[in-house]
């Protein structure tokens, strides 16, 4: 398959792959805290999240 595979995980959308590394966290908890953040984007059949929204909503409900 011809897949356009982007390295970059500072940008605004990140695929869940990359969320999942960046977060250390599986990927069924980073889709369920992505959903929860409401920072899920899809377009077409691509799955991406807006990396600021999901970070700024795991700060805020897990902070200490």
């Amino acid at each position: 398959m011809n897949q356009l595979e982007s390295k970059n995980k500072h940008g605004e959308l990140i695929t869940l792959t990359q969320a999942c590394e960046l977060a250390n966290l599986g990927s069924g908890t980073v889709r369920k805290l992505a959903e929860e953040a409401g920072a899920v984007r899809k377009i077409g059949r691509s799955y991406r999240i807006k990396r600021n929204q999901f970070f700024d909503y795991i700060e805020k409900v897990y902070a200490e």
